[in-house]
């Protein structure tokens, strides 16, 4: 019973995690269409205020792990969820574009808190002998989520008045935020007065293991903005949306035996394999010239990073102490964060200097190849010297 994994608080945590990221997702997909609908606003300024968000999140993301680990981590889960779901009312009541952008900039403020406390409870409820087991499944529930979420919203958005994809979020948001108060967290002994010091935003011992994530983040930022355009206008594929489907099959599937793997102390081999699978998506990727390459890249892309996330995450989490694991995953999520920023700010760049967008995905594929090299030379001996495991 000590490492039972599959108990009614996990679950309870799983599913909190799927509804939160089904209802970020949902809305995400169409809100582009919205915010040009209603405001009139133009592509570079929707842009903007689309990016305000990332901003807010990067922003905050550091302080998001001070504060879980210094307060009750429910409380603080279920603080930000709530605040979660209200910002959506924020977007309804938006009269300008300006109070938009606030809006948008607060969501970011709570997801960046709520992502981060809501990993942290699942890993206080996981047993520590399964725990890269565990967060491979839990983060498969946020993967699912990001398939299924941008499916609803768009054809809410095709079917009905906009204002049913905030009917339905909050909706969605409400039956998580209940879903959360159910779950039971072990209680730890809080430390009256904490020094305010840079470990405790940032995991420094971790720092070399973060800049491995930013090169796959980086990858993953420029196949996020461009695939389906390279799809689209190159390819002549009009079902590009089943690329992130593919992609998200990909990842379901590592999480059955990636994270078993991993608690067997298989962090080297399962490393390097993983990055070596990104490479090759990413490489095929670029050279597709048929749909059968097209989606079959992103299975390999998927199963990359299905396998490659949950690590990396794990390795952060064990390098750092029991009352760091908010500060870890903080510090696992900016880098993360900040990747997909640069990659979707970089790829706008050199989409317009590249003749296609096959040599930015090539160029994907090398950021992910320097990825593998650098965890072999550096990020396999930083985390064999510090992990507390």
């Amino acid at each position: 019973m000590k490492d039972k994994l599959w108990s009614g608080n996990f679950m309870n945590a799983c599913i909190a995690n799927f509804l939160m990221g089904f209802a970020f997702y949902l809305i995400g997909a169409t809100m582009p269409f919205y915010i040009g609908t209603k405001y009139g606003a133009t592509e570079v300024e929707t842009g903007l205020v689309l990016a305000s968000y990332i901003i807010a999140t990067l922003i905050v993301r550091p302080f998001s792990g001070y504060i879980v680990d210094a307060y009750s981590r429910k409380k603080v889960y279920i603080i930000a969820y709530f605040f979660f779901v209200f910002v959506y009312f924020g977007y309804m009541w938006a009269s300008t574009l300006v109070l938009f952008v606030i809006a948008r900039m607060l969501h970011g403020v709570t997801w960046s808190v709520i992502t981060t406390s809501s990993s942290t409870v699942a890993i206080d409820i996981i047993p520590s002998a399964r725990r890269g087991e565990g967060l491979g499944f839990f983060g498969l529930t946020t993967t699912v989520a990001m398939a299924i979420g941008p499916f609803i919203g768009l054809y809410l958005y095709e079917h009905y008045p906009f204002e049913y994809n905030f009917y339905s979020t909050i909706t969605v948001g409400i039956i998580g935020l209940i879903t959360a108060l159910f779950i039971k967290v072990p209680k730890r002994a809080l430390k009256e007065k904490q020094i305010l010091s840079l470990d405790r935003f940032i995991l420094k011992p971790a720092l070399p293991i973060g800049v491995n994530v930013l090169f796959i983040a980086i990858s993953f930022g420029m196949v996020f903005t461009y695939a389906a355009k390279f799809g689209l206008n190159e390819l002549k594929i009009t079902s590009t949306g089943f690329f992130f489907l593919f992609m998200a099959i990909g990842m379901a599937a590592s999480r059955f035996f990636a994270g078993r793997l991993l608690d067997k102390g298989y962090v080297t081999p399962l490393m390097l394999t993983s990055l070596f699978i990104i490479t090759l998506g990413y490489t095929a990727f670029g050279l597709a010239t048929s749909e059968l390459l097209y989606f079959g890249s992103a299975l390999f892309i998927g199963l990359g990073y299905g396998m490659a996330s949950p690590s990396f995450q794990t390795m952060i989490i064990n390098i750092g102490t029991n009352d760091q694991r908010g500060t870890a995953n903080s510090t696992f999520f900016s880098f993360y964060d900040l990747g997909i920023g640069i990659g979707m700010v970089l790829s706008g760049f050199l989409a317009t200097a590249f003749s296609s967008f096959g040599h930015l995905f090539l160029l994907s594929g090398l950021l992910a190849f320097i990825g593998l090299i650098y965890f072999y030379f550096v990020s396999r001996k930083v985390y064999q010297r510090k992990k507390q495991l």
